[in-house]
């Protein structure tokens, strides 16, 4: 028998071993891992805070996010980022108010 086909014969074969072994393969599962994971997208804000002080910037989302942190005692600190997902700084909720959504008609960020 020539090479080429026992190779061929010997792939269908472990193929077949793997679906009748009932392991739960997932082959979706491999092309799925090549695709790249979309970047949540960025909402414009105004950050007001307990000081006055307010920050016009970008986030990812209106919570905390995935990659921010919480400190004991309540702390935190999420990141503001620019029009382009850059990050320019950080913030803590505790000092918080309250945030602003704004319409994303002007794409300059404003840092006190």
């Amino acid at each position: 028998m020539p090479r080429k086909t026992s190779w061929i014969l010997s792939i269908i074969l472990l193929l077949l071993l793997i679906g009748v072994s009932g392991c739960n393969t997932d082959l979706d599962s491999l092309s799925k891992a090549a695709e790249r994971k979309e970047e949540p997208e960025l909402i414009k804000v105004e950050l007001i805070f307990t000081d006055q002080q307010r920050v016009k910037c970008y986030l990812k989302g209106l919570g905390i996010e995935e990659d921010g942190r919480v400190y004991i005692g309540g702390s935190s600190a999420n990141y503001m980022y620019d029009h382009k997902g850059n990050i320019i700084g950080a913030f803590n909720y505790q000092r918080l108010i309250y945030i602003k959504v704004i319409p994303d008609t002007d794409t300059k960020v404003e840092l006190p």
